[in-house]
């Protein structure tokens, strides 16, 4: 009798998302819109009680270990990562709200560490811009670069004549109008072309100056040197958008699919869908918990 796998490892496999999973992954992600937004990178922390934390990654069939990992990709690359958590569906069984609850002052405990204060400036240096480098070419050099470019385009030119001299009423008309572009160089060192040349490369580092600030600006604003800041605005997103979400909102099956009786609520970004599923009585208490923390970052 063959092994019967896991919900979550059977929707990885072959495609198809069981609908008992897909709502609990719903409650999950929602629950842990805090992890997202503001894990911790690893570390190790005081806990609130062992035995809390220990029950939830059981509940949800996952190692502290792997939470933590999974906390990590979850804030690097801005989605949920829930690989691994078997036994998610159980929580339907238990408290959700007070399961959501636990994460959230869990996910507050991290981001409080001086482990994610560490990781965040290594994060944030690592986003920082690079100024350009040296300067423009002087005039001269690009002339004389451009002397040379065209000394050697001459001798190759040439050099297939000797080899094909059937090919010499072809070439000479072009080996001729770079001879006299060089001679016009050589002898006139701000010609018009050199110049073009020189303005041109002027920009060009101007343009990556100006990148350059636009982006530290941008640096600036998205990691701030106090990384309470990037916790307030991440707190202050989820409550915004928390509060848009009608629970009251009517679902209807079209093709077997639940979608929103209302269309313009299709529209809506997962996150305010997965806020939905999750339910008022877990978003109601994660509101008002983030609200509180917002008040003690100030």
């Amino acid at each position: 009798m063959a092994e019967e796998r896991p919900a979550i490892f059977v929707a990885q496999t072959n495609g198809m998302k069981p609908k008992r999973f897909s709502y609990v992954r719903a409650i999950v992600k929602t629950a842990c819109l805090l992890f997202i937004m503001m894990a911790t990178i690893g570390g190790t922390l005081a806990f609130r009680t062992a035995e809390v934390y220990n029950d939830i990654w059981q509940q949800l069939g996952i190692s502290k270990v792997k939470g933590t990992e999974n906390i990590k990709e979850s804030f690097l690359n801005g989605y949920f990562n829930y690989y691994g958590a078997e036994k998610a569906k159980n929580i339907l069984a238990g408290n959700r709200a007070a399961v959501a609850m636990d994460l959230m002052v869990y996910a507050k405990q991290q981001v409080s560490s001086p482990a994610f204060q560490k990781d965040y400036e290594a994060m944030r240096n690592g986003a920082k811009p690079i100024a350009p480098e040296g300067s423009p070419r002087t005039k001269e050099e690009i002339r004389k670069e451009k002397i040379e470019e065209l000394e050697k385009s001459i001798k190759e030119s040439k050099d297939i004549v000797k080899q094909m001299p059937d090919m010499a009423k072809v070439m000479q008309p072009t080996i001729d109008m770079l001879q006299k572009t060089l001679k016009e160089y050589k002898e006139q060192p701000n010609h018009q072309h050199i110049q073009a040349f020189y303005q041109g490369e002027v920009y060009e580092f101007e343009q990556r100056k100006r990148d350059f600030e636009a982006d530290t600006e941008s640096w600036k604003s998205d990691y701030p040197a106090d990384h309470k800041e990037v916790i307030k605005k991440r707190l202050q997103e989820f409550v915004s958008l928390a509060k848009t979400v009608d629970f009251n909102a009517e679902l209807k099956t079209v093709n077997g699919k639940k979608v929103f009786v209302n269309r313009e609520y299709e529209g809506k970004p997962s996150d305010w869908k997965q806020i939905f599923r999750a339910g008022r009585e877990v978003i109601e208490p994660a509101i008002a918990f983030a609200e509180k923390w917002i008040q003690e970052l100030k």
